[in-house]
């Protein structure tokens, strides 16, 4: 499909990006030349779900992969200069920055769908949808870096002809107060866009389809997504919260104070009942994935023109094949010998051996020329009667169906859900089950295309209902949240600083930053001269005159998560 008027959905550029634009005529212009005219809000939709979900998957890709031990690279030059030693260039440092175009971009979109909405026949839903896509957008960019230019960020196209290319960095709690905010309400714009149909002023509160190939401009199915963001990030502040308040956030005076616990119930209580007054998704075909094509230049999938080499240079890590090849034995004569493995692993990576990390480059270079089978993310090929193609997928992730199992099961193993043992050890269970069929989307044609009953699935599901241990209940979660987690962002990452698990060796020969897996990414060096003095009150505030890696993020500054981190380094 070719997207219709692709050019209109210009970017509006990141302050650093319109320096480099030639200034000396703006007196000879009657009009904002950042500004996007003559468009409609959801126009935006498409291209700042393609351009952002683009640079998420470069960067699970370039450095989440390596950080998390989901993979080791083995391209490298110098002894421990390699992302999983903890060592993140400069390049990877900026890529969650460039963020900020398409945050602008939501921005504006939300500007002009409030424009929009209170126009006779205006259609709130779309300023659900913009709120959404800002606030999917803000959250990846404050959990990467923690206090980012937020309140004041991405509105230089709202300016009109005075620019004000320098925004102060915020608090992160007061970011997430208002990502919260936002998404309470975005549920309630849908609510209202619902009334307005059943009262027959509004004739439709979907919209085009064509401006949004993720749920092709249907509103119920952005509104379950919404809820599910909403839920997402309840679950990122809520050890944070209960620490510090009881769980209690002001949200500001028309939202009042949030109890983050309550939420958290009352969402529950719509996944349950399958609407509520907080419909979240319910069912795989509601996650949030976007479209990618290799056959369409608008859509091409973000590796296109990744060459073979450097595809493989990216070696599946020892961690994440021990939790999921736990008795494989293989194939022999297309037979499958009495095994338990986990049906995913073979979609995730090509070979069975997983590489060691955090080695010195001797020791890495031993084992790599000892192993005869080095696994790589797939690319179109059949190997040992599995077929994966991760390179030119047709989707990635920004939600999954079968995250909301986890964060439940979490929630009722901590207690703040009233259920019964059995009852979130089943959502934890149905949580990977969930995910293993997630991932056979766009397998049905192939011959190892896994279901609810193939043997495969039922023996590693007996494996996990087995081993569940009711003493460990939210390590155990964690562990297989982690691997469910994999390509869908940042979240393994925000996961494990929130809550410490998995627990992963990182102190090995080779680690550096002290042994710590980076609790943030430094800002890029491209702030200290383009935004010097708010980049410099916020190195010289909350990181103590260090652009470090090491400083804790509001919402992972627990006592748990510590406690559990340093586990890791011992």
């Amino acid at each position: 499909m070719i997207m219709k008027n692709y050019i209109k959905y210009t970017i509006l550029s990141l302050a650093t990006a319109l320096i480099s634009v030639c200034c000396t005529h703006f007196d000879d212009m009657s009009k904002n030349p950042y500004a996007v005219y003559d468009s409609h809000a959801e126009e935006f939709v498409q291209p700042i779900l393609y351009n952002t979900q683009k640079q998420i998957v470069n960067c699970e890709f370039g450095w989440i992969g390596e950080l998390m031990q989901y993979t080791v690279n083995k391209n490298y030059e110098t002894s421990a200069q390699l992302v999983y030693n903890y060592v993140i260039s400069e390049n990877y440092t900026s890529y969650m920055w460039n963020l900020y175009s398409q945050f602008g971009n939501a921005q504006y979109m939300l500007d002009l769908a409030r424009k929009e909405s209170v126009k006779k026949g205006g259609n709130p839903a779309l300023v659900g949808v913009a709120l959404i896509l800002r606030s999917w957008i803000g959250h990846l960019i404050a959990d990467t870096y923690g206090e980012v230019p937020y309140s004041k960020a991405g509105l230089i196209g709202l300016q009109g002809d005075d620019f004000e290319y320098s925004a102060p960095y915020d608090n992160l709690k007061d970011i997430y107060i208002d990502l919260l905010r936002s998404l309470e309400e975005a549920n309630a714009c849908f609510e209202e866009a619902e009334a307005l149909v059943a009262a027959g002023t509004l004739s439709s509160a979907n919209f085009d389809p064509i401006c949004d190939y993720m749920y092709n401009g249907n509103v119920e199915q952005w509104r379950r997504f919404g809820n599910s963001l909403y839920l997402r990030l309840l679950m990122r502040v809520s050890n944070k919260a209960m620490e510090e308040s009881g769980g209690i956030l002001n949200l500001g005076e028309e939202y009042g104070e949030l109890d983050v616990i309550t939420k958290m119930k009352e969402i529950y209580e719509s996944f349950e009942s399958g609407g509520g007054n907080y419909p979240v998704m319910r069912n795989i075909s509601d996650s949030a994935r976007v479209q990618f094509n290799s056959k369409d230049s608008a859509l091409y999938t973000p590796f296109y023109s990744t060459t073979g080499g450097n595809w493989k240079a990216q070696v599946g890590c020892a961690t994440i094949k021990d939790l999921m090849l736990i008795d494989y034995k293989g194939y022999e004569k297309e037979q499958e010998l009495e095994s338990t493995w986990d049906p995913r692993y073979f979609r995730y990576f090509t070979k069975k051996n997983g590489a060691p990390t955090q080695l010195m480059r001797e020791e890495m270079q031993v084992w790599f020329d000892s192993a005869s089978h080095i696994s790589y993310y797939p690319m179109a090929t059949e190997v040992y009667n599995h077929y994966g193609d991760l390179k030119m997928d047709c989707a990635y992730s920004i939600l999954n169906y079968d995250e909301l199992f986890f964060i439940f099961a979490e929630a009722g193993a901590r207690g703040w859900i009233p259920m019964a043992q059995k009852a979130y050890k089943d959502l934890y269970l149905q949580g990977n089950l969930q995910n293993i069929l997630q991932w056979q989307v766009g397998y049905e044609t192939k011959k190892d295309y896994y279901t609810e009953t193939s043997q495969e699935v039922i023996n590693w599901m007996n494996y996990l209902d087995n081993e569940f241990d009711y003493n460990k209940s939210i390590e155990i979660i964690m562990r297989q949240k982690y691997v469910a987690m994999f390509w869908v962002g940042i979240e393994s990452w925000a996961d494990y600083r929130r809550t410490g698990y998995p627990i992963l060796k990182t102190n090995g020969p080779a680690a550096q930053n002290r042994g710590i897996l980076p609790t943030r990414l430094r800002y890029p060096s491209t702030e200290e001269y383009q935004n010097n003095k708010r980049y410099t009150e916020a190195v010289n505030g909350w990181l103590n005159g260090d652009n470090n890696m090491t400083t804790e993020l509001w919402w992972a500054d627990t006592a748990e998560s510590k406690a559990f981190r340093r586990l890791g380094r011992q």
